[in-house]
């Protein structure tokens, strides 16, 4: 219940914490100088599972924005 009362934040910090995310998962392994086979490296199998539970994250945040703030609308907007 306290959380519903205060979704929009929830939501919008959700939202920050997923862009750093992006950072730390997309951007800064590409602009890292790690040589193939090193743990750091894009290809490496640990960032591939970063990216991949990354991508996921996103999936289910924009699920939960759309159910949360969506439904409702079409809902009231049915005949």
């Amino acid at each position: 219940m306290t959380i519903g009362r205060h979704k929009t934040g929830v939501f919008a910090a959700v939202a920050v914490l997923l862009s750093t995310n992006y950072w730390f998962a997309i951007v800064r392994p590409r602009q890292m100088n790690c040589a193939p086979g090193e743990i750091c490296h894009v290809d490496s199998p640990a960032m591939r599972v970063n990216r991949t539970v990354f991508w996921v994250s996103v999936a289910i945040y924009v699920a939960a924005v759309v159910f949360t703030y969506g439904v409702p609308l079409w809902i009231v907007s049915e005949p």
